[in-house]
């Protein structure tokens, strides 16, 4: 996205939020005293966890969204109280009740950079000090901060709010970025404060990961020799890491780390005769998991799917969600089947870690102050000395993304319901009643695709003990819309191709909002399939055969074309022959 992208999205969200404004307009709300209360006791219920369970709200702080206990006052506070004092700013009595590091301080902070640098006729300075701020703090914990607002907000406003603040930011970020790369062009091995990069052999990485498996469990592309589609192939999955040896990054990894944090099966409650126990939390440390942007891009629409979809978040999957951390791993050239540049995931800025392979070292960026301490002098003497190893050096490193892809994705805009219609009932798909096999092996590896089933498990004939499940499932299964008598909403392969299709770069985008789509361009679904159906070359297809039509759609081949709003939902378009994009939550008793 450029900057008038960035400033057009900011428009819309602020559009939202004018529109929820206008509806409790004193002159035209039948109670606005009433809509007043109701923001109340959302401030109380968002901010200081009223009526909900401990830990469950937005706090504003800083050090709660980057200390590994979500505690205030840690290192994020004394290192953001160091940069007013560097500019001659200390807190006065009219923010006594307020910490440091609180959203409302750290956003005035950047609007005295804004001002100083008006005032200043020679601003580069001013405007190095603002980049690295919202870097290294604004960005660092705002948008985990604004989503869990929207989480637990009941209100139109405050999710507004989040959504302008989360929006102004990145706007502001495109716009510093754009004026300070000629500034850069002068700065020779300039660090940013809090961001240090790493040079370690493995030997040295594996210790660190030792320590680090203290507080969290580590996952990582690994290989699984002869466990391929073919006897002959080896298997790239996520597995559990002791060492650094064992991740697989010179190639793409045949699934997604997905499963780690929405298992494959996953026991929610155990029944016994009149009662039932919730599944007690098997390991209580966090989890580090070494990823591709595309693939935290891809958690990013999971988190949309089971805790922003229908205002009730799924507890089974935010228990293990709030536990991940990530380490980004680099892409390099990216790979032939895919196309993330397209779909504007190939970068990302939710990472504690990044990591470049370089041979037998490794570049480790920490840009989570957390994990600073793993690698801090002290920690390096301590591995030195205990087994005369080299300890790491610092060294000039920032992450690089994938900038083209081989491929370039030709993405449908759909401009309102009748064209939906229209294109529901294309020929084309029914060109996959003959190719498709219903396998759903395309589901398995991706890594946004999010439907289950629920089973209840008897352990015994003549017991009544038992376990409900969750079970991954797959809209492309024969048996997916079977209801309890037998009959099927969507009763064809070519009807479940065209709701697969529509759910990932339509359905989701209108119910969501924003310039995501629900694919990430990984690719993995066109090397998984066992007919060698793209989904790649599916999209760019429906995009020619709706410009065919006289259904007046249009493609446009810019990378990232963003689906334009509509006035009402695909679920709208014909439920009687399965075309709506159904809840991905769904719970089906077998």
């Amino acid at each position: 996205m450029n900057a008038r992208s960035f400033y057009l999205d900011l428009m819309e969200r602020r559009e939202a939020l004018y529109h929820y404004l206008d509806q409790i307009d004193e002159r035209k709300a039948p109670d606005p005293e009433a809509a007043i209360t109701d923001l109340a006791a959302d401030y109380a219920k968002i901010f200081l966890a009223a009526g909900i369970s401990q830990g469950s709200a937005a706090f504003p702080f800083e050090s709660v969204y980057t200390s590994p206990d979500r505690i205030i006052m840690q290192d994020a506070w004394e290192t953001v109280r160091k940069r007013y004092e560097s500019v001659g700013l200390i807190r006065n009595g009219e923010a006594s009740g307020l910490f440091e590091d609180h959203i409302a301080l750290e956003l005035e902070f950047m609007a005295f950079l804004c001002e100083e640098s008006r005032r200043d006729p020679d601003c580069s300075d001013w405007l190095i000090k603002q980049r690295e701020f919202l870097r290294d703090h604004l960005l660092n914990w705002v948008p985990a901060f604004t989503a869990d607002v929207k989480r637990y907000a009941d209100t139109a406003f405050y999710k507004g709010i989040a959504n302008i603040t989360e929006g102004f930011l990145r706007f502001d970020r495109e716009i510093l970025e754009g004026i300070n790369a000629p500034l850069d062009e002068g700065i020779e091995n300039q660090k940013e404060v809090g961001e240090t990069a790493f040079s370690l052999t493995t030997a040295n990485m594996d210790q660190i990961l030792q320590e680090l498996k203290k507080e969290y469990r580590i996952f990582a592309p690994k290989r699984y020799e002869k466990r391929g589609a073919k006897s002959s192939t080896d298997l790239i999955r996520y597995g559990e890491i002791h060492s650094v040896r064992e991740i697989v990054h010179e190639i793409q990894s045949d699934f997604s780390p997905k499963e780690i944090y929405y298992p494959i099966t996953q026991t929610m409650i155990r029944f016994q005769e009149n009662q039932s126990i919730e599944e007690p939390a098997s390991d209580s440390r966090g989890v580090l998991i070494f990823a591709r942007p595309c693939d935290i891009n891809g958690i990013r629409r999971l988190d949309n799917i089971f805790l922003e979809n229908g205002g009730h978040g799924d507890i089974y999957y935010e228990r293990l969600r709030d536990k991940v951390r990530f380490v980004m791993m680099e892409c390099g050239g990216g790979w032939d089947d895919c196309f993330c540049v397209s779909m504007e995931t190939n970068k990302t800025e939710d990472y504690s870690l990044a990591v470049r392979f370089d041979q037998e070292n490794l570049i480790v960026f920490v840009k989570d102050q957390a994990f600073e301490p793993y690698f801090s002098e002290e920690k390096s003497k301590e591995f030195m000395d205990e087994n005369r190893k080299v300890a790491p050096e610092n060294a000039d490193f920032m992450p690089q993304f994938v900038t083209t892809n081989k491929k370039k994705v030709r993405l449908p805009k759909i401009q309102n319901h009748q064209q939906l219609k229209e294109v529901s009932d294309l020929e084309f798909w029914k060109e996959f009643d003959e190719q498709c096999i219903g396998c759903g092996g395309c589901s398995a590896v991706c890594g946004t695709c999010s439907c289950f089933d629920t089973v209840d498990i008897i352990y015994d004939e003549t017991s009544s003990d038992g376990e409900r499940r969750r079970v991954w499932s797959s809209c492309m299964l024969d048996t997916y819309t079977m209801t309890a008598g037998g009959s099927r909403f969507r009763k064809t392969p070519g009807a479940n191709m065209r709701f697969k299709a529509l759910h990932k770069v339509y359905d989701y985008n209108l119910r969501f909002g924003g310039d995501e789509h629900m694919c990430v361009g990984c690719g993995r679904c066109d090397k998984r399939c066992p007919k060698e159906i793209s989904f790649f070359d599916i999209i760019c297809r429906l995009s020619e055969e709706l410009e065919s039509t006289a259904c007046n759609t249009t493609a446009t081949e810019v990378p990232g074309n963003s689906i334009a709003a509509v006035d009402e939902p695909a679920i709208r378009a014909d439920i009687s022959e399965g075309l709506g994009a159904e809840n991905p939550n769904r719970k089906v008793e077998r």
